[in-house]
């Protein structure tokens, strides 16, 4: 590697690090497990369903586009969730490790799993703290994915991703996700806060690899999220996600509330955001 390359993907790494120390994000495992216990209650509502049954069409097209034969393959889903990916990949004759931190997403994983008999080793730990070689994941598996999870916080963790496959990774996070008009209103009339309506989780992975020397392959989408929700529950859902890593008096919990109540009608409050999703596969000895 050139002395200029050596110097821009250090400046990267440097600059990727300092970026993830200063985003706000729920430090705390313990926060974050309770974080998506609560969002779990979704899925069991099947809220979004079909939108994930979508997603999880175009990603295994994806992944067969790119050369990944699930048939008697070895897969790793780190932030597997309820059923996205690993039940699917599981059924086209792969044998997953579902890693979660969320014991209420794994909940519905493990039944069913258990229902249908497959090939699915369902493990409730943290990726941030997880130590590869004690779980004997170094170089293991065909195929490792994390897609649209937190667990991939910062270099670490993604290079921790990519020394447990022995092929192909799959990854995937926002581009750009316009907040709902609810949570930019929230954060500058009632925090004070300056909204937070760009989200490049994908930026630094790429660039990171590209300036290492891979060549991955990539596709941008493009969706429009809407969701009708009960308003009490749309409140506390901002609480949760806007709140993540600090802990709201109730003075503030009872701003938003009102805030929900008001913009409501019949009850239901109505929510719209623009959203610019990345994937990418790439071969861990493809450079």
């Amino acid at each position: 590697m050139g002395l200029q390359k050596k110097d821009n993907l250090n400046n990267l790494i440097e600059c990727w690090k300092k970026t993830a120390s200063d985003a706000l994000n729920i430090r705390d495992e313990g926060r974050m497990a309770d974080f998506w216990n609560k969002r779990s209650e979704n899925y069991a509502n099947n809220i979004g369903k079909d939108n994930r049954k979508k997603r999880t069409d175009e990603i295994l097209e994806f992944l067969e586009e790119s050369g990944f034969d699930p048939e008697g393959s070895r897969v790793l889903d780190i932030g597997c969730g309820p059923d996205t990916l690993s039940l699917p990949l599981s059924k086209l004759g792969a044998e997953v490790t579902a890693l979660d931190i969320s014991s209420g997403m794994l909940k519905r994983l493990k039944d069913t799993v258990k229902e249908e008999s497959l090939p699915v080793d369902v493990i409730e730990t943290s990726w941030w703290t997880a130590d590869i070689d004690s779980l004997g994941f170094r170089d293991r598996f065909d195929l490792v994915i994390a897609s649209m999870t937190p667990a991939i916080k910062d270099i670490e963790n993604f290079d921790k991703m990519m020394a447990c496959s022995k092929n192909f990774c799959y990854y995937s996070n926002f581009l750009r996700r316009g907040e709902d008009r609810a949570y930019r209103e929230i954060r500058s009339s009632i925090l004070g806060e300056n909204s937070a309506n760009n989200m490049n989780g994908m930026t630094f992975p790429f660039m990171y690899l590209y300036l290492s020397g891979y060549m991955p392959s990539v596709r941008i989408n493009h969706s429009e999220w809407k969701e009708e929700t009960n308003w009490r529950e749309a409140a506390d859902q901002a609480i949760e996600f806007i709140g993540r890593g600090r802990d709201f008096d109730e003075e503030t919990k009872e701003k938003i509330r009102d805030y929900y109540q008001n913009a409501s009608q019949d009850g239901i409050y109505r929510s719209k955001s623009d959203v610019y999703t990345g994937m990418m596969v790439w071969e861990v000895n493809g450079k």
